[in-house]
């Protein structure tokens, strides 16, 4: 949950025009005991970010925003950032810059928001990992649920790209999402040019069927394996039930977890879950966190 902190109206010496300005804190906190892929199991902290986003109504249906995330996980730990952009939003659709972290792309949809929280994700070590960015998109006014969008990122680095490119690589998005009730989905095409050329397909859709959310993903890059994700949630009051399976040619793991909420902000999990194609795959956490 956010909670706004600064609510300004800055008002002209004539009064003839005003601009008012919101900003907003968010964050959590969570601690645990985990053991990681090949790792040894004790406690640490798992998450610890701080989040300022702040909004300008610009007038004539103009908002400019800028967010800026950064973590810090106790004091062995140094304050890090995480994404910084800035976008300006109007009846032509939304325009952002910024330095992201481009997610997996699958994930989200494909594991249906599964309370798996695992200390190595599969998105990294079976499926392609996220990676920083630059970035400039813009994106078109959504129209019944569908919205498109393009965009541009540089400084991606090796992780996202072909194996071959050595350092820098640039991407070209273009992405068509859904939204609407019970069904989100997307597709996107990405064209990546390195010290290669390789293109890369993906697709992910996920539906609730309300006593249970599911969700599939797929990701194609050229001259790699077909990457698969798959999910289930099962919400039962303040119990969240779900499971996760990743594939990656016959590299394949899977994750069960369990959400249990004290309240909207406050959730214990308990996880586990195993590369199955690795003997050092097995991995399991238990965290309490805390939103706010």
């Amino acid at each position: 949950m956010k909670k706004t902190l600064i609510a300004l109206a800055v008002v002209a010496a004539s009064g003839a025009s005003f601009a008012q300005s919101t900003v907003t804190l968010s964050g959590k906190f969570g601690y645990g005991y985990s053991k990681a892929q090949g790792g040894v199991a004790g406690l640490t902290v798992t998450d610890g970010d701080l989040g300022v986003t702040a909004v300008e109504d610009l007038g004539g249906g103009l908002k400019a925003t800028a967010a800026a995330a950064f973590t810090n996980r106790g004091r062995q730990s140094a304050i890090a950032g995480r994404d910084a952009t800035l976008s300006l939003a109007g009846g032509f659709g939304t325009v952002t810059v910024g330095n992201i972290e481009a997610g997996n792309g699958i994930v989200g949809r494909g594991f249906a928001g599964a309370p798996v929280a695992l200390a190595t994700g599969y998105d990294g070590a079976i499926l392609d990992g996220a990676a920083n960015a630059d970035i400039i998109s813009y994106t078109l006014p959504a129209m019944n649920g569908v919205s498109v969008s393009v965009s541009r990122l540089d400084s991606i680095g090796s992780a996202v790209g072909d194996s071959a490119a050595k350092g820098t690589l640039q991407a070209n998005v273009l992405a068509l999402n859904y939204a609407n009730g019970p069904l989100s989905a997307g597709v996107d095409t990405t064209s990546f040019a390195g010290s290669t050329t390789v293109s890369r397909t993906r697709a992910s859709v996920s539906y609730d069927l309300g006593v249970a959310a599911i969700g599939l993903g797929y990701s194609k890059k050229e001259g790699t394996a077909v990457q698969t994700a798959m999910g289930v949630k099962v919400p039962m009051g303040a119990v969240t039930l779900g499971a996760i399976y990743a594939k990656n040619g016959t590299a394949k793991g899977y994750g069960v977890g369990m959400d249990y909420a004290f309240s909207k902000l406050t959730t214990l999990n308990v996880s586990y879950g195993d590369e199955t194609s690795d003997a050092n795959g097995t991995q399991y956490r238990v965290r309490l966190m805390k939103a706010f």
